[in-house]
Parts: C-alpha cells; sequence; structure tokens
C-alpha cells in the first residue's frame, strides 16, 4: 500500500510542466526539448556576454585573461556535470515511459541554473552599476 502510494505521488511530481502539454509522450518530449534548446541558446547568450566583457578587460586586467580560460574550463566541467547528473536521472526512470520527460526536465532545470550563476558571477557589479544582461529565470521545469 505504502509502494503505491509512493509511485502515485512521484508520478504527480513527475508529470510534464504545464507549457508542455500534449497527448502522447512523444509529443510531450518534443515540447520539452524545445524549452530545452531555448535554455542553452540562452546560457550560449550570457556566456558569449562574459566571453566580450573579459575579452574587452584583457587590455586592463592581465589577469581577465585567465578567468576567460577559467569559465571555458568551467563550462566543460560543467557540460560533463549536466549529463551525468540527467543520465542518473534518465537511468532512475527508465523503467517508465516518462524517462525522457524526467531526463529532459533535469537538463532544463541544471541549465537554467546554470545561466543564472554565470548571470550573477560574471554579469553583474558589485555597485549599483546594472547588470550586462538581465536576470535570467531559474524557473522550475516541473
Amino acid at each position: 500500500m505504502i509502494g503505491i502510494v509512493v509511485l502515485a505521488a512521484a508520478s504527480v511530481a513527475a508529470a510534464p510542466p504545464p507549457h508542455c502539454p500534449g497527448d502522447s509522450t512523444i509529443e510531450i518530449n518534443e515540447c520539452l526539448g524545445a524549452e530545452l534548446a531555448k535554455a542553452e541558446d540562452e546560457l550560449k547568450r550570457y556566456l558569449g556576454a562574459v566571453r566580450r566583457r573579459l575579452q574587452s578587460e584583457t587590455s586592463d586586467s592581465p589577469d581577465a585573461g585567465a578567468a576567460l580560460a577559467d569559465i571555458d574550463k568551467a563550462q566543460v566541467a560543467w557540460t560533463a556535470y549536466r549529463k551525468a547528473e540527467c543520465d542518473g536521472v534518465y537511468d532512475y526512470w527508465k523503467a517508465g515511459t516518462i524517462r525522457t520527460a524526467m531526463a529532459l526536465n533535469c537538463e532544463i532545470e541544471l541549465t537554467r541554473r546554470r545561466t543564472h550563476t554565470v548571470w550573477s558571477e560574471w554579469l553583474t557589479y558589485m555597485d549599483s552599476t546594472p547588470p550586462i544582461l538581465p536576470e535570467p529565470s531559474v524557473e522550475s521545469a516541473r
């Protein structure tokens, strides 16, 4: 009985987001794939702004060049982390048709969080100077 309650609660929590309606698993997965593509495009835009900022500051600060190399290393490491984390989510749910949706939700959420981290660490200022780009949403994909 407890297992049924836990399974039912998990299926409610794992439901696709309301902005990804669909009559089939395929339709929901396609929608989530499009959401992931948007999140990845936004991350690329924010990383591009970081690179432009650091490149423009390289002549004034030699440390900006090192920071630029570090942000690239961090992105490679983060990409590997996201893959491992969301592959684990997929494996956990692989017995059900929801596996792809759960993995895509994982990727969307981690990508949005990464974009916010990039924004807060690299595109804002310690004083009242407005940020280079607006604060990105970290709204959950679920």
